[in-house]
């Protein structure tokens, strides 16, 4: 079942998948078959099951703001893949909106790729906000939480505006080990003070 998991990471990531390798995901109570000619829907899937989840907040307005790619600056154009899965997520939640206003100064290392840092204290300092954070509940969005560092970071930045998260939502975690069922982890609560 981790090999399932990784499989729908990888599609939300937009990776290619090995042309013989398959899985099959459970999404919207169905179970659905994963292969690279489809790896593209995952966004679709995941934003379904994130916009279930950031409705139960409630009616007020929602800021989806995702965490920007280790290669996107404050130049780039809005077509990093977070950005695309947060604008999917906002389309399925009324009153709900993205804005990518969170960017990195300069190109930083991949943390999958490169061994680049996921520590807080290191990203923090190479992230900019580049526009005004609309009045709302702030939601992050991230492809894959792995220490949480990317999430604090952003959540520092967002509270030199005094500002604050109500959610960090993320379609795969980063474990340890092996559990049995991987698409029923737990929600968490990240510290995120200083």
């Amino acid at each position: 079942m981790d090999y399932d998991s990784t499989h729908l990471v990888k599609a939300v990531k937009g990776l290619e998948l090995h042309p013989n390798a398959y899985t099959w995901v459970p999404i919207d109570g169905t179970n659905t078959k994963i292969v690279n000619a489809n790896k593209d829907l995952a966004i679709k899937w995941f934003a379904s099951w994130a916009a279930a989840k950031i409705v139960q907040l409630g009616n007020q307005p929602k800021i989806l703001i995702p965490i920007p790619s280790s290669k996107t600056i404050i130049a780039s154009t809005e077509d990093f893949r977070t950005y695309k899965i947060a604008q999917e997520i906002a389309a399925r939640v009324p009153n709900a909106t993205t804005t990518s206003v969170l960017r990195f100064i300069e190109a930083r290392p991949s943390s999958r790729e490169d061994g680049g840092s996921r520590d807080p204290n290191v990203l923090y300092p190479n992230m900019a906000l580049t526009g005004a954070v609309p009045l709302g509940q702030i939601i992050l969005v991230d492809d894959v939480m792995t220490s949480g560092g990317h999430f604090i970071a952003a959540s520092w930045k967002l509270a030199d505006l005094g500002r604050a998260p109500a959610l960090a939502i993320a379609c795969g975690r980063s474990l340890d080990a092996a559990i049995d069922d991987p698409f029923a982890v737990a929600p968490e609560d990240i510290d995120i003070s200083r």
